[in-house]
């Protein structure tokens, strides 16, 4: 019977009955003592409808712009799950410390017509933040975090016995940021920020229109450069120019379509392991046109118990918009997650790759897939899977004694990636306590055609916990490959935060 009353009492609010009335009654059967008869009497009330829509507060703010999240017009019924939605739609817009949407008087017996007061109270539009410090940097030695990211490439891990000439480098360094909001009173922003230190110096630019053109696309442009010398490996020159267009496909955002455009230009230089990367990809230049789709009816982003996502993605790098590389991608991926029964979830992820080069050109380096760690393959490190092949590796490429031989994997054109769970919680031990068994197969192949996928195609089986904390699960995995690969450990142990998938 409350379930009854609120499910009657919210189906009134919704429909504009906002003074609504319920009673309930349960008198036992004469006849029959263990039989009831429920009475509901309820009292409708006045429908309220909307005279006129009032906004009080803006100052800078277009009025279309507020009008566009009210869905009320005159004569409709006033709505109370309306009214609270277009409070969150207003606040989501950024432009906005606080908004309520409230009738202008409260609702009597007598109420048939009422007017809906808009109060918003509009945030600061402009704020600067910056910083000023003094570092000392020992750019060599034995490159303490064992892992090298050069621009482009995967990270590949490097032997401690790999020493590079030491220097010591200090100056001052300095950040700076400014930020414009509610640009032309459309709830348009941009950003413009500076890092500078002796041996790193990053500049950015970006600007969010949430209605482009006055339509329902939101655009986004991204502007960044960065200069960056501080490994000993390597210095990279990197520029990014891009523009995003979105747009949610239905009422409640699950579906949603991305346009996008990326020029982006990667260069490399004081590479001291040659090796690494062709001669060719030193300088590369990439302009690809994108489109995606992503289909997310998750109940969890960071730990889904239920629902579907999907995504596709397509792309091309013609040669003709700037690219000296001419190629095309397909992704797709498609993860389902049930719960079947007793709170245990079943979880299941298909991921697929395809890149082919057009026009007698080749797939960059930077652009291959890699697969093979805590959220793909467990039974390999990261990226060890798929191709690999080993190179010299010199700390002083004059002096022979200074050299190693390191294994960095090699990519491939083609991906499949399956992975499926089986999530146990464990409340009865610990709340928030879990274990998971789980499967991953696949692998990256060189080239498309699922060419010798037998001898490729890898299994590994393993077996975790999992803690639920507000930023997610914190994630233990042992993972063992049953198709061993020389050089590599079968078994493999990971720990971070989040599901696998």
């Amino acid at each position: 019977m409350s379930e009854d009353r609120n499910q009657i009492i919210a189906r009134y609010l919704t429909l504009g009955y906002l003074n609504p009335g319920f009673q309930s009654t349960a008198t036992p059967l004469k006849s029959d003592p263990h039989r009831l008869s429920v009475v509901y009497q309820i009292t409708e009330g006045p429908q309220v409808k909307v005279a006129e829509v009032v906004t009080v507060g803006k100052q800078h703010t277009r009025p279309e712009l507020i009008d566009g999240q009210i869905p009320f017009r005159n004569g409709d019924p006033l709505s109370q799950n309306e009214m609270m939605r277009s409070e969150t739609e207003l606040y989501n817009l950024g432009i906005f410390d606080w908004a309520e949407v409230d009738p202008k008087t409260p609702i009597t017996d007598s109420t048939r017509n009422n007017d809906v007061v808009v109060k918003v109270h509009e945030s600061k539009r402009n704020s600067i933040v910056y910083g000023f410090g003094f570092e000392v940097i020992n750019r060599g030695g034995s490159v303490p975090s064992g892992t090298v990211l050069v621009p482009g490439i995967p990270p590949f891990g490097l032997p401690n016995t790999f020493k590079t000439s030491q220097q010591t480098f200090w100056g001052p360094r300095g950040t700076f940021e400014y930020t414009r909001r509610n640009v032309r009173g459309r709830a348009e922003s941009y950003t413009v920020s500076a890092f500078a230190a002796r041996l790193d110096q990053r500049a950015g630019f970006a600007y969010t229109q949430p209605y482009f053109r006055g339509t329902k696309w939101k655009g986004s442009a991204i502007t960044s450069f960065e200069h960056n010398a501080e490994n000993p490996v390597f210095t990279a020159r990197l520029g990014n120019i891009g523009y995003q267009l979105e747009r949610a496909l239905n009422a409640k955002k699950t579906s949603n379509l991305f346009l996008r455009y990326n020029f982006q230009v990667t260069r490399i230089s004081n590479l001291l392991i040659p090796d690494l990367v062709p001669p060719n990809q030193l300088n590369v230049h990439l302009s690809t046109l994108s489109v995606s789709y992503i289909h997310d009816t998750r109940d969890n982003v960071l730990d889904a118990h239920r629902g579907w996502y999907e995504s596709v993605e397509l792309g091309v790098n013609p040669k003709w918009l700037g690219s000296n590389f001419s190629f095309a991608l397909f992704l797709g991926q498609v993860a389902h997650y049930k719960n079947i029964g007793k709170g245990i979830i079943w979880a299941n992820s298909l991921r697929l790759g395809l890149e082919q080069a057009t026009g007698g050109s080749e797939v960059p380096l930077s652009q291959k897939f890699f697969t093979g760690g805590g959220s793909t393959l467990r039974g390999f490190p990261l990226n060890g899977a798929g191709p690999q092949r080993t190179i010299p590796a010199c700390g002083n490429p004059n002096d022979p004694s200074t050299c190693v031989k390191i294994t960095v994997p090699q990519g491939g054109n083609e991906l499949l990636i399956l992975n499926s769970e089986l999530r146990f919680p464990l409340n009865q031990i610990k709340q928030g306590l879990g274990v998971v068994a789980f499967y991953d197969g696949g692998n990256v192949f060189p080239t498309v055609g699922f060419h010798n996928f037998a001898s490729l195609y890898t299994n590994s089986v393993g077996f975790g916990l999992r803690y639920a904390t507000p930023i997610g699960p914190v994630r233990v995995d042992v993972g063992h490959n049953l198709n061993p690969v020389p050089g590599i450990k079968s078994t493999q142990y990971f720990i971070t935060i989040g599901q696998a998938f």
